[in-house]
This record gives structure tokens, sequence and C-alpha cells, in this order.
């Protein structure tokens, strides 16, 4: 034993070099493995943040897919309205006319001239045509003058009623029809 304390305190440097040397390495290791749990802890929170915001991607994913579906939806029912509903100016124009004159008629409408304005929308793929009508009648006739008119077919529609004047129970007014029909 005396043999063995005798060798350490000849060789004490070198051992007090090596406890040193092991407790500087093990600073280390508790230094790098205090790193390592703040890490982990550092990507759970990421990780849970990218979960959160994978859930808020979806969701806008389904609003976006529905409202996808809906500009589907709308584009094919501007196809069919184009295609299938709205017609040719060249053909439905008169038969617009011949049932306007016959619901003035029908109605007892003094009407001295009907005119019409015509103009082009959506690039040329439409004509809005504006049918200006100049009546005199009582209050309860152009009552139901506005009534038939609303009547006709779609895509025609009564836009505006100007009254210019009124005498007694006797109004003058100018009733706008709009219709819209397919550049031929």
């Amino acid at each position: 034993m005396v043999r063995l304390i005798d060798f350490i305190q000849r060789n004490a440097t070198f051992y007090l070099i090596m406890a040193a040397v092991v407790v500087v390495n093990l600073l280390v290791f508790l230094g790098g493995a205090y790193r390592e749990v703040r890490l982990f802890q550092d990507s759970e929170t990421v990780l849970q943040e990218t979960r959160n915001q994978l859930r808020n991607v979806k969701r806008e994913q389904e609003h976006i897919t529905e409202v996808t579906g809906n500009v589907k939806a709308v584009r094919k029912r501007i196809r069919h309205f184009f295609e299938d509903e709205l017609q040719p100016g060249g053909d439905a124009l008169p038969e617009l006319t011949r049932r306007l004159y016959d619901i003035l008629n029908s109605n007892r409408m003094e009407f001295q001239h009907v005119t019409y304005t015509r103009k082009g929308e959506l690039k040329g793929r439409l004509n809005r045509v504006v049918v200006h009508v100049p009546v005199k009648a009582t209050y309860d006739d152009l009552q139901k003058l506005l009534t038939d008119l609303e009547g006709l077919p779609f895509p025609t529609m009564v836009d505006r009623v100007s009254v210019a004047s009124t005498m007694g129970r006797e109004v003058n007014a100018t009733i706008d029809i709009v219709s819209y029909f397919r550049e031929p």
C-alpha cells in the first residue's frame, strides 16, 4: 500500500491532469446532453406548430375546393345560359317585339313610338337591347301593364319606369324593357 501511495505521489501531476480531463469531458458531455434535450423540446414545439399550420392549410384547401366547385358550377351555368337559354338576336327580337305590342294593345295603352337601343357587351358576345316604350294610361292600367311585362320570359325584364307627368288619373311614363341576345 505504501508503494502505491508513493507511486501516486510521484505521479500526482499526471493524475491531476487526468482528473481535470475527466471533469472537462464530463462537463462537455453534460453540456451536450443539455443542448440535445433543449433541441428535442424545441423540435416538439415546432412540430406542434407545424401540425396546427397543416390543419389550417387543410381547412383552407377544403374552402378552396368548395370555391373551385362553385366557380365550375357558375361557369357551367353561364355556358348553359349562352348556349341554350340566350337566343340569337336575329331570331328572338321580332318575337319579343310582337309579344310587347300584344301586351301593350291588350292593356289599352296609348303609345306613340317604340325605340330600341342596342349595346354590345362582354366583348361582343352579348347584345343588350333596351326597348323604350312611352305610354299614356291610367294608374291601374299602368300597374297591370307592368305586371304583364314582368311575365315576359327571361332574359327580358322591366329595367326602369320614368314618370314624366300625371294629370288626374292619367300617367305619362316611359318604360324601359331590357333583353339580352347572343351575337348572331
